[in-house]
C-alpha cells in the first residue's frame, strides 16, 4: 500500500473523532451568500432588482496536487416582494445542491431554504430570518484509491457511506441609505449557523467503527455598496468563520465596477490566501428583463510558497431575471 493511501486508511480507522473545519471555501463568496446565510438576499436583488436568479460555480484548489480539493455548486434563487400588495412580510427561498472531492472522500448535500423578510419594501431594506434544511452524504470511494499492492488485506471491496440531516439558521439586515452624503448606498450584515446539526455517528469499514463528528460553525458576514453612479459602484465585503478546534478565520475582499458590464477585485484572508478576481455583467443576454453573469478568481497562498500547492481557481457563472418584467 502506498504512504498517502496507509495514511488516509489509518486516519479513517482511528478511535478519535475527526473535527475540523467541514464546509467548503469559496472565494467569491458574495455569489453564495444564500448557502452561507439562508436568511440573506442575493446582492444582486439589491443592486439591480433582479429577483430570480439561477448560478453555478466550480472551484478547484491546490491545482499542483493529484488530490486536489474540487468544489461545484449549483443554485436557484427567488425573492417574491409581498410587501409590495400590503403584506406585513415577503419571502426568499431556493434550492442548493453542492459536492465537494478531496481524493476519494467527497461530499454531496441537497438543501432548501425559506427566509422571511420584514419590512415595507425589501428593495429598500429588511430584517430576515431564514432556515435551511437538507441532507448530506459523506462517501469514501474505495475505486479512487490507488493502491500498491492489489491483494492487500486491508484494501475495502466497496464505498463507506453515511447521510445525515442538515439544518441551518440565519438572520440578515440590510438597508439602502435614503439621506446624507452616502444616500443611495448599500449595506448588509449577517450571522448564520449553516451546520447546526452536530451529529455524531459511526460507520462500519474493515471490521472498524470509524467516528465522524459534524461540527456547528458560525458564519458572520458585512458588507457595503458605494455607488458612484446608476452604473458604477464599490463594494467592501467580509466573512468570518469559526469551528471548534479551529481558528478563527476572516476573509476580506472589495470589487470595484466602472461601469455595469465588468468589475474587478481581489481580497486578502488571515491564513495567508491572497485573490485576485475579474468579471462580466451582461445585461439584456437572451432576454430584456434577464442577465449573464460570468465571474473568474484566482487564488495562492502567499505563507505555502515552500509547498507544492499550486494556485486555485474559481469560475461562476449566473443569470438573473426580474421576473416583474419591468
Amino acid at each position: 500500500m502506498k504512504p498517502a493511501a496507509r495514511l488516509l486508511v489509518l486516519t479513517l480507522a482511528a478511535a478519535c473523532p475527526l473535527a475540523a473545519q467541514q464546509l467548503p471555501y469559496q472565494t467569491q463568496f458574495r455569489q453564495l451568500y444564500a448557502y452561507i446565510n439562508p436568511a440573506a438576499i442575493n446582492s444582486d436583488y439589491f443592486l439591480y432588482e433582479y429577483n430570480m436568479s439561477v448560478n453555478g460555480s466550480y472551484r478547484l484548489q491546490w491545482s499542483a496536487q493529484p488530490q486536489t480539493p474540487r468544489t461545484l455548486h449549483v443554485a436557484g434563487e427567488y425573492v417574491h416582494n409581498a410587501a409590495a400588495y400590503g403584506n406585513a412580510f415577503s419571502l426568499a427561498g431556493g434550492a442548493a445542491l453542492l459536492q465537494d472531492r478531496v481524493g476519494p472522500l467527497a461530499l454531496t448535500g441537497a438543501y432548501a431554504r425559506l427566509a422571511a423578510l420584514l419590512g415595507s419594501d425589501p428593495y429598500l431594506g429588511a430584517f430576515s430570518f431564514g432556515f435551511l434544511a437538507g441532507a448530506v452524504q459523506y462517501r469514501l470511494q474505495h475505486d479512487r484509491i490507488v493502491w500498491e499492492t492489489l491483494d492487500d488485506p486491508h484494501i475495502p471491496l466497496e464505498d463507506v457511506s453515511t447521510t445525515q440531516p442538515e439544518i441551518g439558521i440565519g438572520v440578515y439586515y440590510f438597508k439602502r441609505i435614503r439621506r446624507g452624503a452616502l444616500r443611495g448606498d448599500n449595506f448588509y450584515a449577517g450571522l448564520s449557523v449553516p451546520q447546526l446539526w452536530a451529529a455524531h455517528v459511526e460507520i462500519l469499514s474493515l471490521g472498524n467503527r470509524i467516528p465522524l463528528s459534524r461540527i456547528p460553525h458560525l458564519y458572520t458576514t458585512a458588507g457595503w455598496y458605494h455607488f458612484f453612479n446608476t452604473e458604477s459602484f464599490l463594494e467592501l465585503a467580509l466573512w468570518g468563520k469559526y469551528a471548534g478546534g479551529a481558528r478563527p478565520n476572516l476573509h476580506l475582499t472589495g470589487r470595484f465596477s466602472p461601469v455595469r458590464t465588468v468589475w474587478v477585485g481581489g481580497g486578502f484572508n488571515l491564513n495567508g490566501l491572497v485573490h485576485l478576481e475579474a468579471g462580466f455583467n451582461l445585461p439584456g443576454f437572451l432576454w430584456e428583463q434577464g442577465a449573464l453573469k460570468i465571474g473568474y478568481a484566482f487564488d495562492y497562498n502567499i505563507t505555502a510558497f515552500d509547498l507544492p500547492l499550486g494556485a486555485s481557481h474559481e469560475l461562476h457563472l449566473s443569470y438573473l431575471f426580474d421576473t416583474r418584467g419591468r
